[in-house]
């Protein structure tokens, strides 16, 4: 049995204190770097152009981290980092790349309802 999971808006709807908090404690950056990367963070906008004439208006960003920078997904892996313990805390195997999430588990004859209640368990995990 398998459970495909896709992040809509990945990079825009990630927390940015949480990733910080994340960055600090989970993978002790410290000192300039992690004050350098709220200003890194902050006071973005964007906006979309179709071609030289259409351009829609500028919107500030409250969330997210860059995207089409180079540390947009470096911090997007870093903010996910958790999913791969709490699939494995369920015994789940599982592939993860950017924003898409694989987890799968056998079943025999016979168990597919155990399965598919730790599945269902291992989804509300990730949810919180």
């Amino acid at each position: 049995m398998l459970v495909l999971l896709d992040l809509s808006a990945a990079f825009d709807t990630i927390d940015q204190d949480c990733l910080l908090h994340r960055l600090q404690k989970q993978f002790v950056i410290k000192g300039v770097a992690l004050k350098w990367l709220p200003s890194y963070m902050s006071e973005r906008s964007q906006a979309v152009q179709i071609n030289p004439t259409a351009v829609s208006s500028s919107t500030c960003l409250q969330f997210g981290v860059p995207q089409g920078s180079v540390l947009g997904p470096v911090l997007f892996t870093l903010y996910t980092a958790p999913l791969s313990d709490i699939i494995k805390a369920h015994g789940m195997a599982f592939h993860l790349y950017a924003d898409d999430t694989q987890f799968y588990m056998s079943a025999k004859p016979g168990e597919e309802l155990s399965t598919i209640s730790s599945m269902h368990t291992c989804c509300e995990s990730v949810r919180k």
